[in-house]
């Protein structure tokens, strides 16, 4: 957290592509009232002029590079946490999410520490079952996702406040973070 802004009543959830932080986030939610979240794959720019680029992996024209902070719509981000109430506890949970626009106005910091091949297979039976094609996603890992994330999303490991195990059971994750949460919930409470 940046030493100059005040707290918000934010969740910082970051850590790599099918660590398991959407089930999470998800989880939290259902087990507290009032809780927001905030999924920051819904806010990739959608223009690949307007974000860093790749060449397409099908060989016609450029795509958005989804390993590179600078793919997600800041402007947009703001605008959702400035929308949230003080009084609900936003949870901002994406690969990105330790990123200093939020960290700095975040209340508690974690990282989701997940070993590449469990990451690699979730991500990929989620391309199955969502009736995409595997290849595409193993071929995208093979050529810019693996060194994405160890330029972008393994060195903020260390900006957490926290870091959890992401082989344990999603039940277990969440009571790690509801007693990471409480009793400071408030935005007045200390951290």
């Amino acid at each position: 957290m940046h030493p100059d802004a005040p707290p918000r009543n934010l969740l910082a959830l970051a850590g790599g592509a099918g660590s398991g932080k959407t089930t999470l986030a998800q989880s939290l939610a259902g087990s507290r009232s009032t809780t927001v979240l905030l999924h920051l794959d819904r806010l990739f720019h959608t223009q690949a002029d307007r974000a860093p680029s790749v060449p397409n992996l099908n060989g016609t024209g450029r795509v958005i590079d989804f390993s590179d902070p600078r793919s997600i719509d800041w402007d947009r981000v703001r605008q959702v946490i400035h929308a949230t109430s003080d009084d609900e506890l936003l949870v901002v949970e994406g690969t990105f999410a330790l990123d200093e626009q939020i960290r700095r106005i975040a209340r508690w910091t974690v990282y989701l520490d997940t070993p590449a091949d469990l990451r690699l297979a979730r991500k990929t039976l989620r391309k199955i079952d969502a009736g995409a094609d595997p290849r595409v996603g193993l071929l995208g890992y093979l050529a810019r996702g693996r060194d994405g994330h160890h330029e972008h999303v393994a060195p903020i490991k260390h900006r957490a406040d926290l870091v959890l195990d992401g082989t344990l059971p999603v039940k277990e994750l969440t009571d790690q973070l509801s007693g990471l949460l409480t009793p400071a919930t408030s935005p007045t409470g200390a951290r």
